[in-house]
């Protein structure tokens, strides 16, 4: 397994026939993280008001994502548009915090800003 200080992972989709649940748990599989960025579009509740389409790969992804939190790993999730629902939850809920954006420090000092970047598409903003 290999371990890295942070990760980044978004548009899972989860909900989705088109979701790649099953490439994602074979890389959370193989790499361990001190912290990993959960940066929105976990789950698609938009597609998931039309019919539900749930396998057990699913249900895997975030079986495996709740335990890596239990196991040590900072598990940051910035939502995004398809699973907004969660904005209204900011805060930490066990292992997983929620955070409408982060600011991570790299190695050497550096910031970057965190966000799904739904909130500077103006049609994803109006279409509503």
């Amino acid at each position: 397994m290999k371990h890295y200080r942070t990760g980044w992972i978004s548009d899972v989709h989860l909900g989705t026939r088109g979701s790649q649940a099953e490439a994602l748990l074979d890389f959370l599989r193989a790499h361990e993280f001190e912290t990993l960025y959960v940066v929105g579009d976990l789950i698609d509740v938009w597609q998931l008001r039309r019919g539900i389409y749930w396998p057990q790969a699913h249900n895997d992804v975030i079986q495996k994502l709740l335990r890596a939190g239990r196991k040590g790993t900072r598990i940051i999730y910035i939502p995004g548009n398809h699973d907004e629902f969660v904005a209204d939850f900011v805060g930490d809920f066990g292992a997983v915090t929620i955070e409408p954006r982060a600011i991570h420090e790299t190695a050497d000092g550096r910031r970057l800003l965190v966000i799904h970047g739904h909130e500077l598409d103006a049609v994803v903003q109006n279409i509503k």
